[in-house]
């Protein structure tokens, strides 16, 4: 049996990790387990998953080697793990959960401590930076999650980097590229493609207030090195959805 695997601390973020965990359960039609290292004596956590009916599994040892074994077993269908409060309007990824999505083989799902979604997760946007080489892996790693009927939203970003040359009218032609990666990749699934030019960041925050996203999905390599992850650095350190992201491996 898959689980949605919900990792809980003792910080009242951890009710919007809960609740996101609970909808991405309903997206993959997949029971929600909770997780917890507890560092002391918290009877609030047990309180917290009996309101939500969750069963709540506390794990022992150093907290993050417990958070990754039990993030790997092979029941474990996806993570969802929360993100510090914003500061200077960047998020930052403490270094719980950055240690566990540079490790973890599974899709991770990081939540903002003020998400608050009343329904369901219905639309799910998809930035990608306009490269066959970078958009496929992101559909591939969706779709099998996918037992709900959702809308995706396609967000092709171009930058000067990434724009295709010598076409003969830019925006035309672009528009036709895109409706042709939906043929191919998503001939399934109700699927609507927008193009904007970048920056990367800034784009994906305004089509999600734009399309009243509720889920944005990326693809990343699990190198946060300086100079790599720029987009998953960005998208993170801004976001005020959940981030589902997809270790590339």
């Amino acid at each position: 049996m898959s689980l949605i695997l919900a990792a809980l601390d003792a910080t009242p973020a951890a009710q919007s990790v809960l609740e996101a965990a609970l909808k991405v359960g309903e997206m993959t039609h997949t029971d929600v387990e909770a997780v917890h290292v507890p560092m002391a004596d918290d009877r609030s956590m047990q309180l917290r998953t009996d309101g939500a009916h969750v069963p709540l599994r506390l794990l022992s040892g150093p907290l993050e080697p417990a958070l990754l074994t039990a993030i790997e077993a092979p029941s474990t269908l996806v993570a969802v793990i929360g993100a510090k409060a914003a500061t200077d309007d960047k998020r930052v990824i403490g270094p719980t959960a950055r240690h566990i999505i540079e490790r973890s083989t599974k899709p991770v799902v990081i939540v903002p401590p003020e998400f608050v979604l009343a329904g369901v997760f219905r639309r799910l946007l998809i930035p990608l930076e306009g490269t066959e080489s970078s958009s496929r892996p992101v559909v591939e790693g969706l779709l099998p999650l996918l037992a709900a009927h959702v809308e995706l939203i396609v967000l092709h970003v171009f930058t000067e980097s990434t724009q295709p040359v010598m076409l003969d009218h830019p925006w035309r032609d672009l528009e036709i590229m895109g409706k042709e990666f939906l043929t191919r990749h998503l001939p399934r699934h109700e699927a609507r493609i927008e193009l904007r030019p970048g920056p990367v960041g800034t784009r994906v925050a305004e089509v999600c207030d734009e399309q009243r996203a509720d889920l944005i999905v990326l693809s990343w390599s699990q190198d946060s090195a300086a100079g790599r992850a720029r987009v998953v650095r960005e998208v993170l350190g801004s976001a005020k959805l959940p981030v589902l992201l997809l270790p590339l491996s």
